[in-house]
């Protein structure tokens, strides 16, 4: 007697395999430095395109240099004046904007403090040919583990 093959079927009611696909329910941490209103507003307005319908926290850090004449806690201009500056950028970009006013006696030290590790980096450049000071500190951010992305400006 002959053995007959099985037969498997590959089809079941929807009822008994219940699609469930994974959530991912964290967020993708981008940066932007302040450096001058106009290159600021044109990486939120790219950090705003980039993040449509991604799940982001866009925090712009302003890091203000204090002299070594005057202690941190005292900077030589108004803390709420600059507060106020970085408020009003980020209600105009129109998107939630996390800003984070920092001083320090160094910009690129402060700022990298600021970083967690492996974070998205949005850089506003003003365009040029050569390698400014901005796009060589976007280098070593890399070095040091971080994603960045020169948004050039003209």
């Amino acid at each position: 007697m002959k053995k007959q093959p099985t037969r498997w079927s590959l089809q079941s009611p929807q009822s008994e395999l219940p699609l469930k696909l994974p959530v991912r329910t964290s967020t993708l941490d981008v940066v932007v430095p302040y450096k001058t209103p106009e290159l600021t507003a044109a990486a939120l307005q790219y950090a705003t395109k980039l993040g449509e319908g991604l799940n982001i926290r866009l925090r712009l850090v302003d890091i203000h240099v204090v002299a070594y004449s005057l202690p941190l806690d005292k900077p030589s201009v108004s803390r709420q004046h600059l507060e106020d500056n970085l408020r009003n950028l980020a209600r105009a970009s129109g998107a939630v904007i996390y800003p984070e006013l920092i001083f320090a006696r160094d910009w690129e030290a402060g700022f990298r403090r600021a970083l967690r590790p492996g974070s998205l980096v949005l850089i506003p450049i003003r365009k040029s040919w050569w390698r400014s000071r901005d796009k060589r500190m976007a280098e070593r951010l890399r070095k040091h583990g971080h994603q960045v992305i020169w948004v050039e400006y003209e």
